[in-house]
């Protein structure tokens, strides 16, 4: 089989790039690549030049391919206008351009942003949308969009993932970091509020399967760890794998607000938009858990990485690469 991904140069859509050209099932990786190779320097995939507002590059890319991988999408931007092009005008465009090349098979990447967070029970595919951020919210109009395009040759998958964790992975990692320089910080008790993640590996074996379901229609799914964690958890399994213990500084949603505001305003001064906004502060303060039982019985699915396993392998990456 032959493969389009978009967003093959970033954290998850290299870690899929890599396990594509690993596997016999697929003998040409085509990626979307706007300027660096940055992951994929050095690796077997044909490379199509351009962004997903190139229109011939990306009718170019799928001519021929039997699978779309769209990972492609921005997490941070000041304005929901910048979500919308990137996220929600971009997907419809690919889709719209593999409808008219006769690709039917598209697995997309949403988010659990977009059903927002969970109160107590982790959400699954039957609750409605509640996102609480812009990003969210274009990760909404994504899904809602393909509802409404789809033709009824379509094979559309919708992954949503809870945090993503692994090697490569850029933000999570702060965590790791601040670790490793003897502070912990963690918003709430420590206790809560409890979050899902997945290992990055273990989301490419959900993305991979859902690449071989065939049925037409729009098809949604959960792609998560094995059980839902809080900060104690993580921190406890940091410090066995570092070897040391860190200070922790339990930081109350109030202050986490306020902290990010003040940094906000503050890279605003320089025309920045920083990792650590304002939304991404409501974020923090929210319990995100979710149930993969749908993936599960459906598709196959099963998570291999345990979060001791996975944050040791993260870690030791880090360590290796010089980010530690």
């Amino acid at each position: 089989m032959k493969a389009f991904v978009t967003g093959g140069t970033g954290f998850i859509g290299s870690h899929l790039v890599d396990a594509l050209i690993a596997s016999q099932a697929y003998t040409e990786i085509r990626c979307l690549v706007r300027s660096s190779d940055k992951w994929l320097t050095g690796k077997d995939f044909k490379k199509v030049s351009g962004d997903l507002n190139n229109i011939q590059a990306i009718t170019e890319g799928i001519d021929g391919v039997d699978v779309i991988f769209h990972l492609a999408a921005i997490v941070k931007a000041p304005t929901q206008k910048e979500f919308t092009i990137a996220n929600v005008e971009a997907t419809e465009n690919l889709i719209r351009v593999a409808q008219r090349k006769g690709v039917q098979n598209i697995v997309l990447l949403s988010s659990l942003a977009a059903v927002g967070p969970s109160f107590g029970d982790p959400v699954d595919e039957s609750d409605d949308f509640n996102p609480i951020s812009m990003y969210g919210r274009s990760k909404v109009a994504m899904e809602r969009m393909t509802h409404k395009i789809a033709s009824p040759n379509d094979s559309i998958k919708i992954i949503r993932p809870p945090a993503v964790y692994g090697p490569r992975e850029d933000q999570i990692y702060t965590f790791f970091k601040t670790y490793s320089k003897g502070i912990c910080t963690m918003v709430g008790d420590g206790n809560h509020p409890r979050l899902s993640m997945v290992y990055v590996s273990d989301l490419v074996d959900g993305i991979l399967k859902a690449a071989q379901k065939n049925d037409t229609g729009v098809h949604t799914y959960f792609i998560s760890g094995a059980d839902t964690y809080n900060w104690n958890q993580i921190s406890a399994i940091t410090g066995r794998v570092m070897g040391k213990k860190a200070l922790k500084i339990k930081l109350k949603p109030s202050m986490v607000k306020k902290l990010a505001a003040v940094i906000e305003n503050t890279a605003s001064l320089i025309g920045k938009y920083p990792v650590v906004n304002k939304e991404k502060a409501n974020e923090l303060v929210m319990e995100w858990t979710c149930s993969s039982t749908k993936a599960i019985n459906e598709l196959g699915y099963s998570p291999k990485v345990s979060i001791e396993e996975g944050i040791s392998k993260t870690i030791h990456w880090y360590k290796k690469h010089n980010w530690l």
